[in-house]
């Protein structure tokens, strides 16, 4: 008989926790509901990575034979196109030169007007690299943040 005290004990004791749990998940799904989805979003998302090289060359032969890439680089500006591969959300990139003195890697933000971004860049302690230039299969600008960090535009 005590065994089934103790049962009914536990079985009170479990009730209101487990009413604790559906009312704490029914809290977060409202919170998430009232949120709008473009909030979760950026803005201005990565839209494509880049390795800037002094031999370019090298590099397409160095990183397919390490990461299997398939590198395209079959056009006007041996551009290396690199396909991620990673299906819907991934970023795809390049393996290109480089026209500063050193290699580097950037990534590739997307914004509706160049032009104003680098100004916004400029008044707020960064620095235009390259100003809105239209190379052919893309627009873009490069500049560098208040720290150093470069970074480059593609306008959508």
């Amino acid at each position: 008989m005590a065994t089934k005290k103790s049962k009914k004990k536990s079985v009170k004791r479990a009730a209101p926790k487990a009413a604790k749990k559906v009312a704490k998940r029914s809290a977060v799904k409202k919170s998430a509901a009232r949120r709008p989805a473009a909030a979760s979003a950026p803005r201005h998302p990565v839209v494509h990575w880049e390795i800037q090289s002094k031999m370019p060359e090298r590099l397409h032969e160095f990183y397919g034979e390490i990461f299997s890439w398939k590198i395209d680089a079959n056009n006007s500006m041996n551009y290396g196109m690199v396909p991620s591969g990673g299906g819907k959300g991934s970023i795809n990139g390049g393996i290109g030169g480089t026209m500063g003195p050193i290699s580097d890697v950037l990534v590739y933000v997307s914004v509706p007007d160049i032009t104003a971004t680098l100004d916004r860049i400029d008044a707020n302690g960064g620095r235009t690299l390259m100003p809105r230039t239209d190379i052919g299969p893309v627009i873009m600008g490069i500049f560098q943040d208040p720290e150093g960090n470069t970074l480059g535009l593609i306008e959508a």
